[in-house]
């Protein structure tokens, strides 16, 4: 393989759709020129896509400004078990991994300051060959950075986005923290056991650009149907009961911290949301407002639950709900219920 230019068709195609099912402008990521498709049938260029050797996101950075705060969530409410700890050479903790399935983690990195924020530090994708996968980059001129051990064990190499925000590629090896872990920890108590995406702020047109030369713009290659969502905002605020006002200057500083907040996100894919829905009720001590679910533009339940310094955790249903119940129907508190159907767009019926 000596090119990563065979890959870009079949990624254009992709970028027509967002997970919430239809896209705006400023979300929507240029196709690149048809050139580009080598004269490929679209057939052939998506065989060709499952080439590139990449399997699917393996991890999300998050950081938090209380560890054990954050512990009890991810932890005790999401129900993701605790695999490692990682420290400096004082002896102080720099990463807690919480594992959700032997290829993906949530790493949560104490520190974060009170006027941070991007609270997400870093999305990690998971490679098959991590040095073809360098080498093809390199030769894109994407300026990989070197392939080094990280201090899981892994190797990995970095690109850095126009925009600044690192996306780091590894391959797991047998004798890494998490390839020592294999077939370990896969908990019944676990809300999900998928990591389906993640997301990072973009607003400019080189980053979005950028995102077709890594040849995968939104849908990464592989099996597992993972992706990224590259939003310029996003709605789903902390106070969105009512939400707040951008342009009352009382409450500018607090809008902007919770659309960062939203934006950088991660979703994990749920069986049935119900239960899940009532899980973390329990778990949390959360109240029918705090975990509305609600019926998204893509036709599957959403949920939408902030961590202790307002990341956005989105829960998002296997399946899609019937035509018959439109979207941003609510499902009703409580026991299960048929859902309180939607009558406007964009407005939820309940609360």
């Amino acid at each position: 393989m000596n090119s990563l230019l065979p890959f870009r068709l079949p990624i254009a195609a992709a970028l027509l759709f967002t997970a919430a099912g239809c896209v705006t402008a400023n979300e929507q990521m240029p196709a690149p020129p048809a050139s580009l498709g080598g004269g490929q049938t679209d057939e052939a260029a998506s065989e060709a896509a499952l080439d590139l050797p990449i399997l699917g996101i393996a991890q999300v950075s998050v950081s938090v400004s209380d560890l054990e705060r954050s512990r009890t969530f991810y932890g005790d409410v999401l129900g993701l078990p605790k695999a490692f700890e990682l420290k400096d050479q004082a002896g102080q903790v720099t990463s807690v991994f919480f594992k959700v399935n032997d290829d993906q983690y949530i790493e949560l990195n104490p520190g974060l300051q009170p006027d941070e924020l991007v609270r997400q530090t870093r999305i990690v994708i998971q490679a098959s060959d991590l040095r073809e996968l360098h080498a093809l980059y390199a030769e894109e001129g994407l300026d990989p950075g070197p392939i080094a051990n990280g201090a899981d064990g892994n190797p990995t190499f970095r690109i850095v986005l126009p925009n600044g925000y690192p996306i780091d590629f590894l391959q797991y090896v047998p004798t890494s923290m998490q390839g020592s872990l294999r077939g370990q920890l896969l908990t019944p108590e676990r809300v999900s056991t998928h990591l389906l995406h993640a997301a990072t702020m973009v607003r400019d047109d080189e980053t979005r650009e950028f995102f077709t030369k890594l040849g995968w713009g939104r849908m990464l290659p592989g099996s597992r149907g993972d992706y990224i969502e590259t939003p310029s905002r996003d709605f789903n605020l902390e106070t969105k009961n009512p939400p707040l006002d951008p342009e009352d200057p009382a409450t500018r500083e607090q809008y902007e911290r919770e659309l960062y907040g939203a934006v950088y996100h991660f979703s994990l894919e749920i069986s049935d949301m119900h239960a899940a829905r009532e899980l973390m009720k329990q778990r949390g001590g959360f109240d029918d407002v705090t975990l509305r679910t609600a019926v998204g533009n893509n036709r599957h339940w959403l949920l939408h639950l902030f961590d202790p310094d307002g990341t956005r955790v989105e829960f998002m249903s296997e399946d899609t709900v019937p035509d018959a119940i439109p979207s941003f129907s609510v499902m009703q508190p409580g026991p299960p219920a048929p859902p309180i159907l939607a009558t406007e767009r964009f407005v939820y019926p309940w609360p």
